[in-house]
């Protein structure tokens, strides 16, 4: 049976910069990584510590200044945060030959044939999530029989484990947008009355298709030929 953990690392770009640096600055400082978006600055990703004090991307650098006048500021470099997460799919191979990097914020791994050499999914999950704080990054893990679901539950759920069999169970109380659809597409599910997901099945078919390309555990990446 195919069993697959999804790897969310929230805050890739300012732990990437934290790594970089040896630590620095400390994660009770307040760091964003901005870019340019016509002639405004706004914040591409935020850590923890800015976060917890409502800093998000799409605020202004301006207005987050303004509210953290010491804010820890520096340049977003989505290339840089996409090849390092490439090197952290391959640290990941330590648990599965199957991984598949799943930019700009996750990893997948498919630990069918290995989690017994962890002593479990449990254990294998518990390893990941030590090693990550231990290396200064912010991440969260789930497994489940479809990347679809991991990824939803990684992103959106209160558990880690989905046992086999369970996709509905867990899916249904999540909002709509873990079905990786795109923000328009979740307003205008709103606007129709489904905002979770098991508002779905009071639904016509047509509407369900959103949801198959998600159940099914998504299409394959045409470039490395792995998981999506």
């Amino acid at each position: 049976m195919r069993r697959v953990v999804s790897l969310f690392v929230p805050t890739w770009p300012c732990d990437r910069v934290r790594r970089k640096n040896a630590g620095a600055p400390p994660r009770d400082c307040p760091m964003v990584a901005v870019m340019q978006e016509g002639n405004r600055r706004v914040i591409a990703a935020a850590d923890e510590a800015a976060r917890r004090i409502k800093l998000h991307p799409g605020m202004t650098l301006a207005h987050a200044q303004s509210l953290v006048p010491d804010l820890h500021v520096v340049e977003a470099a989505p290339q840089e945060d996409e090849a390092a997460l490439e090197q952290l799919g391959l640290w990941c191979t330590r648990y599965s030959p199957l991984v598949t990097p799943d930019p700009p914020d996750g990893v997948f791994i498919d630990i069918a044939g290995s989690a017994h050499l962890f002593k479990g999914e449990t254990a294998l999950l518990q390893d990941i999530s030590s090693r990550l704080a231990a290396a200064w990054i912010n991440g969260k893990v789930a497994v489940a029989d479809t990347p679809g679901c991991a990824w939803a539950v990684a992103r959106f759920g209160g558990e880690s484990i989905v046992a086999p069999g369970r996709i509905a169970d867990a899916l249904g109380g999540l909002p709509v947008s873990a079905l990786r659809i795109s923000q328009k597409t979740v307003g205008s599910l709103h606007d129709m009355g489904i905002e979770r997901i098991a508002h779905l099945a009071t639904k016509p078919p047509a509407i369900l298709i959103l949801a198959v390309r998600f159940i099914v555990g998504g299409l394959r990446c045409p470039k490395c030929q792995g998981l999506r």
